[in-house]
């Protein structure tokens, strides 16, 4: 019977052993397994009790922190502070993530159908647009009647109308205008575009 014990404790993973906890998730409705470290820090700070307590959304278990690091690979946990999930309800997936206010599962507060992508731009683009509003967290202004807002992360956020966001970031930074004229990006009448962390996301409908 001991040497059973000691064949199935070798057989489970040394992340497992470790702390290491799997979950579901689903994203465009997909169903995926991802995996986190149970004493994550950071994890915990981006986790409200609520969540904590009455868990997920059905199939989907994993905290909505360790979903939103699965979409945003490239960023660090301080840079995700500007973003959200989107959730469809209907669907019972989540659609992706957008620039905005969380709920207590991280989801976006006001749902709507825009989506955020990354842009194929420059460390350099990303440090001009977010000179656009190079100020305080949480200070606001306006530039050519395009919004900016500093959000925490050291995120840069300008909204407006698409033309009018092009035409600021052009004025920055031509590659950056040319990478954003794009059928799904500009075209929109309303976006908002997000400098972080070297890169840049375009969110519209």
């Amino acid at each position: 019977m001991k040497w059973i014990l000691v064949l199935l404790a070798l057989m489970i993973p040394s992340a497992v052993l470790a702390g290491t906890e799997s979950c579901a998730t689903s994203v465009g409705g997909q169903r995926i397994n991802l995996f986190y470290e149970a004493d994550d820090s950071q994890l915990a700070a981006n986790r409200t009790r609520r969540e904590a307590w009455l868990g997920g959304w059905g199939a989907v278990d994993c905290p909505g922190y360790v979903t939103l690091r699965y979409l945003t690979p490239d960023l660090d946990d301080d840079q995700r502070q500007a973003f959200c999930l989107q959730w469809d309800d209907r669907a019972k997936t989540y659609s992706g993530y957008s620039e905005g206010a969380r709920d207590a599962w991280l989801q976006c507060r006001a749902p709507r159908r825009t989506f955020c992508e990354r842009v194929n731009t420059s460390t350099q683009t990303a440090m001009a647009i977010a000179g656009l509003g190079d100020a305080p967290e949480g200070t606001a202004g306006v530039v050519n009647g395009v919004q900016t807002v500093t959000r925490p992360g050291g995120a840069v956020v300008l909204s407006g109308a698409g033309a009018a966001v092009q035409q600021t970031i052009a004025s920055t930074s031509a590659t950056a205008g040319a990478a954003l004229a794009t059928p799904i990006g500009l075209a929109a009448a309303a976006v908002s575009v997000v400098a972080v962390g070297g890169a840049v996301y375009l969110c519209s409908e």
